[in-house]
């Protein structure tokens, strides 16, 4: 077997090739995300903004009033989810 200089062995912390999803960090609520803002738009159109937890709160609701399927619980996974990921820049 030969090394090169700068490679080692062992677990790496690469991406998952199959995540569709690269733009959206990891943390709670980022599948549940995923799933219910998919059937409609690319969930990754989150990444665009940055917003506080009310203007997250003012998109989810909307999206909701259009037809966004989650129950009320769900949804404010995705606003605490959205908060965290994409904050509003000070």
């Amino acid at each position: 077997m030969v090394l090169l200089p700068g490679f080692t062995l062992g677990p790496q912390s690469a991406p998952d090739p199959a995540d569709e999803h690269v733009a959206l960090p990891d943390g709670p609520g980022r599948a549940l995300m995923i799933r219910v803002c998919s059937l409609c738009h690319s969930p990754d159109v989150a990444a665009n903004q940055q917003l506080d937890p009310e203007g997250w709160t003012s998109v989810v609701d909307l999206m909701a009033s259009q037809g966004a399927l989650a129950s009320d619980a769900e949804f404010g996974e995705i606003v605490q989810y959205l908060s965290k990921a994409f904050p509003a820049s000070k």
